[in-house]
């Protein structure tokens, strides 16, 4: 512990409450309060939104997350982990390579809108009742420093769902805005040669995006799927996803899972 609760100053914290919400925030790297809230209640760390105000703003008191406001597009403030905060989860045992208590900057104030979209993902998959695990972004390239050189890709998310009582494990990338052609040449490349997964979901922010995904994942030998992220959140088990091959076709997502060809 860091200290008992009859020092004055010192704070003490719970493996049990205060570290999952340390977690969250830094897996994240960016989230909201709501989001926070809602995946605090889902974990059944926290069974009140009572309970969440409490905590949150006891751990933003002592400098262990951060509250950010400048992003108003995004509609309400988010938070980041601290280099304290991180200092306490590595006391903890819960270190990660990709992003250690030295780190300079936590998150770019361009990566925001990125991650606030990758926790929504995450919730939806919640909320409808699939989700068994989830891997982020920061996790995989932690475990990835660890597998032979060019065998493992970094992707945005690894997901385990139930699938009428099957896990089904895939890697979810969120393509906000588009790159360019050698940049998806060597996302190709990069795909093929990872032995992590087999299935890879890309999730569009709008149409002009899976247009152009669509044109330039198909050199990609791995089974992929892209469709428009706002569906999948939707319905992901539901969602018309567009499978990149010969055919090009257009399945619900619980298919592309099941390895099956569209149906009329």
């Amino acid at each position: 512990m860091l200290g008992m609760r009859y020092f004055k100053g010192y704070l003490d914290i719970s493996d049990d409450r205060d570290v999952p919400v340390l977690l969250l925030v830094r897996n994240a790297r960016a989230i909201s309060f709501r989001q926070l809230r809602d995946l605090l209640m889902f974990e059944g760390t926290e069974t009140s939104r009572r309970s969440v105000d409490w905590r949150v703003a006891r751990l933003e008191k002592h400098g262990l997350i951060q509250r950010v406001e400048r992003d108003r597009f995004l509609g309400e403030p988010f938070f980041v982990i601290t280099g304290m905060g991180l200092r306490v989860l590595e006391s903890r045992g819960h270190s990660l390579i990709a992003l250690p208590s030295t780190a300079e900057q936590i998150i770019h104030h361009s990566q925001v809108p990125h991650a606030i979209e990758l926790t929504r993902i995450r919730l939806a998959l919640l909320k409808h009742g699939l989700l068994r695990s989830w891997l982020s972004d920061l996790e995989i390239v932690s475990r990835n420093t660890v597998l032979e050189p060019g065998t493992a890709k970094d992707f945005d998310a690894v997901a385990e769902i139930l699938v009428n009582g099957v896990p089904q494990t895939f890697a979810i990338e969120y393509e906000r805005t588009p790159k360019g052609g050698a940049r998806y040449r060597e996302i190709c490349r990069m795909l093929d040669h990872d032995r992590t997964v087999d299935i890879v979901l890309y999730l569009a922010s709008e149409r002009n995006v899976l247009y152009l995904l669509a044109e330039e994942m198909r050199a990609a030998k791995k089974r992929i799927g892209i469709t428009l992220c706002d569906s999948f959140r939707q319905n992901p088990l539901e969602a018309n996803t567009l499978v990149i091959g010969e055919d090009s076709d257009i399945v619900p997502f619980r298919a592309l899972l099941a390895n099956e060809t569209a149906v009329g």
